[in-house]
């Protein structure tokens, strides 16, 4: 008896995507994930225009010229990578044995030295309660404050779009194909946001941790940066991960805990600035209960600090070994020159983003003037940035080693070893990235409005928003303009023009 065929549809109200039989084409259901009514109903691939000369469904699938080889683990690697994984476990379970002396110590104290209460007279029973209240005090300030980060909420973070395959059939036939080529689980949703990255991960974290419901995010800046040779490099990199099932397993314990030790020592909530506000007493007695709570407090960020060091130590060779078996998926599939291309470009673009976001707090911070599409905005810094300065970052990002508490080796190392395997490649499309999106100006400005309210937490409502024009448009622009005149003056920053008539300057 055959198997039967299925087909791919996304939720028309969620996104999220369905697999179902063909039979079942045209057939209204209730979505699984929102318990919405959508249809199944498969995109004609064949007839999506092409976003850029060349790029068509049939371009993008004939380029991949076979299939990349699996990069072989050793068995020595992945009982390494599981004691490192039953490592990383221990020490919240050593964190919550602290926790748990720490509250012995205060009722042990609490029940065991109520005699002072009842030694002294007059001031004397006062300075002994004072004893005997201070370090109860002190003990459940500081095993609240243990207690606090099991329960430290994530910071809030932009929600990323959900696309539907129907409006990006080109997207989601080039990331098909990848997968196929990569020998990789095909994403259940594919996500954008407005990051300068591309990540693959459990889509419902430890919930998904034993199937492969993995959703692929993709930042926005990224795919405006690269072409279709070095995104796909970048995308085989993050789905090279999950094809070493159990070894990325254990790398997201890993990760997970280093994350969680890193967010619980460096964040700061209501409760820790309250704590120190209440430290600026008057009062001498109260000042001195809350100064050695205080303390209290800060040995058991030390404490804390301490855990999360040795877990990131301990991890950190593992998770480099991770980093450049996925490496070497990139090289096998976009070769080794586009490989090298792609560290040179990130590394000069990271330098760039920083640059993007200054301009931006000076543009905010002048008259809350903010560019409506971040991605746009952001390339026209990457366009203006000097040649020279451009070679110069190019030339020196390979000086610096490889550290012993990094998870990635350095950009010299991870380039001398794609230069070492000389990878041809099987993929060879140049075209650009965002060609694969039907209209990328749309939801480049819709993670940009996100972007700004969740992640960089900029009030939109007070915002003035201001049309990003391209380079090219801006310097036409300016050579067609008469000369500035008193009415009216412009200015471009990175791309981005204002306009300021002379009455508001004054």
């Amino acid at each position: 008896m055959s198997n039967p065929a299925f087909a791919k549809c996304a939720c028309q109200s969620c996104g999220v995507h369905l697999e179902y039989p063909v039979e079942a084409e045209g057939a209204h259901i209730t979505c699984p994930q929102c318990s919405q009514q959508t249809q199944l109903v498969q995109p004609a691939l064949s007839d999506v225009p092409a976003a850029a000369p060349g790029v068509t469904v049939d371009a993008i699938t004939g380029a991949f010229a076979g299939a990349v080889p699996a990069t072989r683990v050793s068995f020595l690697y992945q009982i390494g990578l599981l004691i490192v994984a039953l490592a990383m476990v221990t020490l919240p379970v050593i964190y919550l044995a602290l926790i748990g002396a720490a509250g012995w110590v205060v009722y042990y104290w609490a029940t065991h030295f109520t005699f002072l209460l009842s030694a002294g007279r007059g001031r004397g029973w006062i300075v002994m309660l004072l004893v005997y209240l201070t370090p109860l005090f002190a003990g459940l300030v500081l095993v609240f404050f243990m207690v606090k980060p099991l329960f430290a909420r994530r910071a809030s973070q932009a929600q990323p779009l959900a696309l539907n395959p129907g409006a990006e059939p080109l997207l989601f036939a080039f990331v098909t194909r990848l997968c196929q080529a990569i020998g990789a689980p095909f994403p259940t949703r594919i996500d954008i946001d407005c990051q300068m990255n591309a990540s693959a991960s459990f889509r419902r974290g430890m919930f998904s941790f034993l199937g492969n419901d993995l959703v692929l995010t993709i930042g926005l800046p990224l795919a405006a940066s690269l072409n279709l040779r070095e995104f796909a490099g970048v995308l085989a990199h993050e789905f090279g991960h999950f094809t070493q099932g159990f070894g990325m397993r254990l790398t997201y314990v890993i990760r997970t805990v280093n994350g969680w030790f890193a967010r619980v020592v460096f964040e700061r909530d209501g409760w820790d600035v309250m704590l120190e506000e209440a430290a600026q007493t008057d009062d001498w007695r109260l000042a001195v209960m809350i100064g050695i709570a205080r303390l209290g407090v800060w040995f058991s960020r030390q404490l804390l600090r301490l855990l999360m060091l040795v877990g990131h130590g301990i991890g950190c060779f593992m998770l480099r070994q991770m980093e450049y078996d996925a490496d070497t998926y990139e090289i096998k599939l976009a070769g080794s020159e586009a490989f090298e291309s792609t560290m040179r470009r990130i590394h000069v673009l990271g330098v760039t983003l920083e640059r993007a976001y200054k301009d931006l707090r000076s543009t905010w911070n002048l008259g809350k003037r903010i560019p409506d599409d971040f991605p746009a905005y952001f390339m026209n810094h990457a366009a203006a940035m000097p040649e020279t300065e451009r070679t110069r970052l190019e030339d020196t990002m390979g000086l610096e080693a490889s550290g012993l508490l990094v998870t990635h080796r350095s950009n010299g190392d991870r380039i001398r070893k794609a230069r070492q395997a000389g990878e041809p490649g099987i993929f060879h499309l140049d075209a650009p990235a965002k060609a694969l999106f039907s209209s990328f100006d749309v939801p480049a400005r819709q993670v940009t409005l996100l972007h700004y309210q969740d992640d960089l937490g900029l009030p939109l409502e007070m915002a003035i928003l201001v049309p990003v024009e391209s380079e090219s448009k801006a310097a036409q622009a300016a050579d067609s303009q008469p000369p500035e005149s008193l009415s009216h003056r412009s200015s471009t920053v990175g791309g981005l023009k204002l306009k300021r008539s002379a009455a508001s300057e004054s």
